[in-house]
């Protein structure tokens, strides 16, 4: 029965649906702001390795091509028609689903004009104002320049248990039981966070595990990682409450260089899922 309910949530559509509309796809229904996908509180890509080939779009018979003449390729958790204003959590969730979709991707299914669909950059803020730091989540997207403020904003909010564990989820702890200090902490479940102040749902420790085994942070968040560090310890250093206090001639000299030009270490536009190596 409950296959058969996910089947009957579907779009179908005669004509091209209302700008704001985004179809039902039974990759997603099942999920809300109250009842996020797992997948958002992974801290690192998982390997996408033997992905299947990517077949053309078909609707009676015809390939659906863009407002350019290009096929469109058919993700099967991609919605057929997708609002201008997508939600910000279904952006992200989308991609992260696979590394080969680009926003030309998602931007190819909305019904107007070229020139009315919002620009990547705009796409991409979105996922970060709305998704990406309400929730304290990673960013897949891969970097190819110096550490920015951005990312040790990002790598500041976890705690080094959560990087053993490749979450961005919150780790709830029990006493430890045995010999051991009687206030020893022992991880026992992830906790998820919600967008609107549902229940948050609760996840095994090792559910982004590969084997099993600890998480090795990948080189870009070593890297982040021990800039923050760094930053902190000069604060300290000078009697600061916080890094983000330190004064400019203190901060990286690559930052002072990007905010001379307007951007100290901002994540701009990124054609997410075509350039995907470290996380941060």
């Amino acid at each position: 029965m409950l296959v058969l309910a996910m089947q009957q949530l579907t779009c179908h559509h005669d004509t091209p649906p209302d700008r704001y509309h985004t179809c039902i796809n039974t990759h997603h229904a099942a999920y809300s702001e109250n009842n996020l996908p797992p997948l958002l509180f992974r801290l690192e890509a998982p390997p996408f390795d033997d992905l299947p080939p990517l077949p053309n779009l078909v609707e009676n018979n015809q390939v659906i091509k863009d407002h350019d003449g290009r096929p469109l390729r058919a993700f099967p958790f991609l919605p057929r028609y997708i609002s201008i204003r997508p939600s910000a959590w279904l952006l992200e969730y989308w991609m992260r689903t696979d590394p080969r979709l680009t926003y030309r991707d998602i931007k190819a299914r909305m019904v107007v004009p070229a020139a009315q669909r919002p620009r990547e950059n705009t796409l991409n803020m979105r996922r970060e104002r709305q998704c990406r730091n309400p929730l304290a989540l990673s960013c897949w997207a891969s970097h190819r320049r110096a550490v920015g403020k951005v990312e040790v904003e990002r790598v500041a909010r976890w705690s080094l248990d959560q990087i053993r564990y490749n979450t961005t989820m919150d780790i709830e702890y029990g006493r430890g039981a045995g010999s051991g200090p009687a206030d020893q902490r022992t991880a026992v479940r992830l906790r998820s966070r919600t967008l609107a102040g549902g229940v948050p749902a609760h996840y095994p420790l090792d559910l982004f595990l590969e084997g099993g085994e600890v998480h090795v942070p990948s080189r870009r968040i070593r890297e982040a990682l021990s800039l923050f560090w760094q930053l902190s310890e000069r604060a300290s250093r000078l009697r600061l409450g916080s890094w983000r206090l330190l004064p400019a001639e203190e901060l990286p000299e690559a930052w002072r260089r990007w905010a001379q030009r307007g951007n100290v270490g901002e994540e701009r536009d990124v054609e997410a899922g075509s350039r995907r190596s470290d996380s941060v």
